[in-house]
């Protein structure tokens, strides 16, 4: 009788805890997304550096709005785009851009030259896309690494707990350290969440 007590004692207590083990979620299964997140963002040029809060709601390969604020809550940029469009508005600049998605369309707010949509790429854990990456998958079929070597360029997916994870983008003038909280993926967009416009007394730039 003690010893089957014990037996079920044992598998009650194995099963339980199991249960209590952080588990490791893989993202990815759904098409739209909303994240908040937090980066330390590194001008190593200038030898700068900024924290800031990024809300992220995506349409995966379609549609993504980055919304970013300072730690203390001022707003610093608004960032509406497609595979072939983009909008952003600079509110300590009172400028709007606007024009074709590219490499450099971005390059007004970051020394980054990567397609912005990589970047909704990245909260997907898709990979990244463009001439000359390459990506690499851990022991889990989990991505790890994309990296461009000629442009000296590299995406690190550093841990996964819970749906939050950390990323880290570094490049020779540039690194982000970026955690990602869970995502929200019962979501309705409406579609104009996805339009970005002028607003009024700031100057419009194109950009291409």
């Amino acid at each position: 009788m003690n010893t089957r007590i014990n037996y079920f004692l044992f598998l009650f207590l194995t099963l339980f805890l199991s249960g209590c083990v952080t588990k490791m979620v893989k993202e990815g299964v759904y098409q739209k997304a909303q994240w908040e997140t937090k980066a330390l963002i590194k001008n190593l040029r200038e030898d700068k550096t900024q924290s800031l809060n990024i809300d992220i709601y995506a349409v995966k390969n379609e549609r993504a709005r980055f919304e970013i604020s300072a730690i203390l809550g001022y707003q610093v940029a608004s960032l509406v785009m497609s595979p072939t469009e983009i909008s952003y508005i600079i509110y300590p600049q009172k400028t709007f851009f606007y024009g074709r998605n590219s490499e450099t369309a971005f390059s007004r707010m970051i020394d980054l030259p990567l397609h912005p949509m990589n970047l909704a790429n990245i909260a997907f854990e898709e990979p990244v896309r463009g001439p000359g990456w390459k990506c690499t998958l851990d022991n889990l079929g989990w991505l790890s690494q994309c990296e461009n070597v000629q442009k000296k360029i590299r995406v690190e997916w550093l841990s996964r707990n819970e749906g939050q994870k950390r990323v880290v983008i570094t490049a020779p003038q540039f690194e982000m350290q970026w955690q990602f909280s869970s995502p929200q993926t019962d979501v309705q967009f409406k579609s104009e969440l996805f339009t970005l416009k002028q607003p009024s007394g700031f100057k419009a730039i194109q950009i291409n």
